[in-house]
């Protein structure tokens, strides 16, 4: 699931991994939701010599926000 993260006048992309039964009825682009229990775990690897790192995001569910609510 790619999300974005809104926080302090800039937006940030990020892939988060979701149980299929973590995903809320009703889940479809532009709603907002909560990630529930987020994980998030760096990683790092050498290919072709190359260094390659990140962070890998997991939740254990997504909640739809009200729209008054995130307000």
């Amino acid at each position: 699931m790619t999300v974005m993260l809104m926080e302090d006048g800039r937006a940030e992309v990020l892939k988060i991994t979701v149980p299929e039964t973590g995903l809320a009825a009703g889940l479809k682009p532009g709603v907002m939701v909560r990630p529930v229990e987020l994980f998030a775990t760096p990683w790092a690897r050498i290919f072709n010599g190359q260094l390659s790192d990140g962070i890998a995001y997991r939740a254990a569910r997504l909640e739809l926000v009200a729209a008054e609510a995130a307000q």
